[in-house]
């Protein structure tokens, strides 16, 4: 819609070309008014076009681009992102030839998308390996619903990992407070000391039962790890938890070899422990 301004300036330099004005003279007629702030190119091309014959003072009609036209452009969008879902705005673009804007609102507020990175999983499981995760699930909570708080309190759970000497902290776990005009603190890059220990913890609901040192140079296979169940898991036991017999005991370890091995699980059933079974490449 035209404003009501340009129709009065327009019906202004309309007038004063009916009267034979120059192109400077009707420039100076509408300066002498404080009520247009325009152009002098501005005036000299309306001029020109009622010297051509224009009659009108409105906008001429604009063609638009017609809804069908935006629904046609909206839809090859969703079918380039539902081919590849890592295009960019930018190839988009240049695919479709429209500006990068357009390609950035049609994403955001059409689809109401936004673009992630993917996040890292341990491992990315297959069908047979997402059955076995959901049956140990399930086998969870059935003995839960069963036994109630017994399965839990009864429940030990262990796990391997190195402490190094020196571990040192992260940029984050040295971050402090400053105002704008004081200088950033500095931290020297410094790499975690060659020295490491391998550590084995044991422990239930109700705190840690056991904290193994690996010495330096042995491998945790099956017959250390058998060893340290029978000898220091055992001595723990009677000495934390005497009222708990081995036969009660729910032993939850991960999938490691020296875990799943058939001497390993051959061993605990001769000591007496139940085993729980560990879903595959589980964090938990």
């Amino acid at each position: 819609m035209t404003s009501v301004d340009n129709v009065e300036l327009r019906t202004v330099i309309k007038f004063c070309h009916s009267l034979g004005f120059t192109l400077t003279k009707t420039f100076e007629e509408v300066k002498k008014s404080k009520q247009f702030n325009c152009s002098r190119s501005l005036v000299f091309k309306w001029h020109d076009r009622f010297r051509k014959g224009r009659e009108s003072v409105e906008d001429d009609a604009r063609s638009g681009r017609p809804a069908l036209v935006k629904q046609t452009m909206t839809d090859k969008v969703r079918d380039l992102i539902k081919t590849d879902r890592r295009s960019t705005v930018r190839s988009i673009a240049e695919e479709l030839g429209i500006g990068t804007s357009t390609v950035y609102r049609i994403l955001t507020e059409d689809f109401k998308m936004r673009k992630v990175s993917a996040r890292w999983v341990p491992k990315l499981l297959s069908d047979e390996e997402q059955v076995k995760r959901l049956k140990c699930s399930e086998e969870f909570l059935r003995r839960y619903r069963k036994e109630g708080e017994r399965f839990l309190d009864h429940i030990v759970t262990l796990d391997e990992t190195w402490f190094w000497h020196y571990d040192p902290e992260t940029k984050a776990q040295s971050s402090v407070w400053k105002t704008a005009t004081s200088p950033p603190p500095k931290k020297a890059r410094v790499m975690k000391s060659g020295g490491k220990h391998m550590f084995i913890f044991f422990m239930d609901r109700w705190g840690m039962l056991l904290i193994h040192l690996v010495p330096d140079g042995q491998t945790i296979n099956a017959t250390y790890y058998l060893k340290v169940l029978r000898r220091d898991l055992m001595n723990a036991l009677r000495k934390k938890r005497p009222t708990i017999d081995a036969s009660a005991v729910i032993l939850h370890h991960d999938n490691a070899p020296a875990h799943r091995a058939q001497s390993t699980e051959l061993e605990i059933d001769v000591i007496g422990f139940q085993r729980l079974s560990h879903p595959p490449y589980s964090p938990d």
